[in-house]
């Protein structure tokens, strides 16, 4: 048994165990507070090399104040200055902040592990040029990251290019300085901001409808994952990056759990939603499984809840089935769409606003199964149920045939493929929410 498992001895380690807290890395400086139960040394290391060293001796009254019965807490303060040049100009690199005793038998502590950015990096962030590169992610931030490390651009359209791009941007929304320029601070607190929100409606709404009985296809109020729906709340800041023109629909609301979460979206970017909906269920389909009437939801109901949990003041509601509302109707330019309309002749009715869609655009679907996208080619029968089929047709049609790939749940991701802008994969924009939100 190693000495180190003994109760007595462990509890002397945790006795002994330095502790203190980084309050900020200002420039070269790293300032914070150690304590120990004796004299401590504090240092920075870097890469395996100690870049400085000093004594806690700086007043730290607001630390006395916090424990009062350690002594030393008055004068527990310390400031590091790192070498000039400690950092190649163009890096990034980790610093550990380890506070140590003079003997080496005694515990040491590393309090603080901390991003830093070379001198000229945040110059170079900053004043980044069109890359020329394009991808699913806004295009401020292409361009910066291309301008210091291009080879993390790579091969966007991929998944394994993306994640690689995702892990150089969650290394930058780490590190002090650099996460604070226009393009990065923009862009995660977007994220950061609909993420919580998201959560915020997944939590409270309404979980039952109260109109249907247990057990039917229209009892569950929450039809989306949040997965699901922030691939689109993403993707709406994207094609705003791009500079994609227009506004967005949603077509098929339910009881307005989706349209919460992207009528908040649309506010932070203060877009236009439209939401299209009979608001009086879904319309009669001989043999799609359906009945005439399932997932109603009044408009009254869903303006409330849209009204509680979303952003209502940015929502125009368009009653009727979609077959009469553009009869006599089109919507303005779009730069995206969300349909959960579960019919094909739904899908049919309304693609006469694919017309609309700018060419860059992008549109989202319920009612999708991961086996439908096959090697960047969408396959997907006719069905009285499969509202994807005339969503290929109309864009074949136009001269703008569609690509894509599965989101999560039942929902997938399409786009012109010759000039459309592709969607994140949900795998890599899972991972890069970790590190923001």
């Amino acid at each position: 048994m190693k000495w180190t498992r003994l109760p007595v001895v462990r509890q002397f380690h945790e006795y002994m165990t330095p502790r203190g807290h980084v309050d900020a890395l200002t420039g070269t400086r790293v300032v914070g507070w150690a304590l120990g139960r004796g004299p401590l040394v504090m240092e920075v290391w870097l890469d395996g090399r100690c870049l400085a060293r000093g004594r806690p001796q700086m007043p730290r009254l607001d630390v006395a104040h916090f424990l009062p019965e350690r002594t030393a807490a008055t004068t527990s303060g310390f400031a590091l200055d790192l070498p000039v040049g400690a950092l190649a100009s163009q890096s990034l690199g980790e610093l550990r902040i380890v506070a140590r005793y003079g003997s080496r038998w005694l515990p040491s502590a590393t309090i603080a592990t901390l991003r830093a950015a070379g001198d000229d990096l945040e110059r170079r962030l900053g004043e980044a040029g069109d890359s020329g590169i394009s991808g699913p992610f806004p295009k401020p931030v292409i361009d910066a990251i291309a301008a210091v490390w291009p080879e993390d651009c790579e091969d966007l359209g991929a998944m394994a290019g993306q994640a690689r791009f995702a892990r150089r941007l969650a290394q930058i929304v780490r590190t002090p300085g650099i996460n604070a320029l226009p393009a990065f601070a923009s862009y995660t607190r977007y994220l950061a901001a609909t993420w919580a929100h998201c959560r915020f409606v997944e939590r409270h709404f309404p979980a039952t409808n109260r109109s249907s009985r247990p057990g039917a296809a229209d009892f569950h109020c929450k039809p989306n994952s949040v997965r699901e729906l922030f691939a689109i709340i993403h993707q709406l800041y994207v094609l705003r990056s791009w500079g994609v023109a227009g506004e967005f629909a949603e077509f098929g609301c339910f009881k307005g759990y989706s349209s919460a979460m992207l009528s908040f979206a649309c506010a932070q970017l203060g877009l236009r939603m439209h939401i299209f909906d009979s608001f009086e269920g879904l319309p009669p389909a001989p043999g799609s499984g359906y009945t005439a009437g399932d997932y109603a939801g009044s408009l009254d109901e869903v303006r409330d809840h849209v009204t509680r949990f979303g952003a209502v003041e940015c929502v125009s509601f368009h009653k009727g089935f979609f077959a009469d509302t553009f009869r006599r109707w089109r919507p303005p330019p779009l730069m995206c769409l969300w349909m959960d309309v579960d019919l094909e002749v739904s899908a049919r009715d309304l693609m006469v606003i694919a017309d609309g869609l700018d060419p860059r655009g992008t549109i989202f679907s319920h009612e999708c199964e991961a086996g439908i996208f096959r090697d960047g080619k969408i396959v997907s029968a006719p069905a009285p149920d499969n509202p994807i089929a005339p969503m290929l047709d109309r864009h074949d049609e136009l001269g703008r045939p569609l690509t894509g790939h599965f989101i999560a749940g039942y929902s997938g991701a399409f786009w012109p493929k010759d000039v459309g802008i592709p969607v994140v994969h949900t795998e890599v924009l899972w991972s890069l929410l970790e590190s923001v939100a």
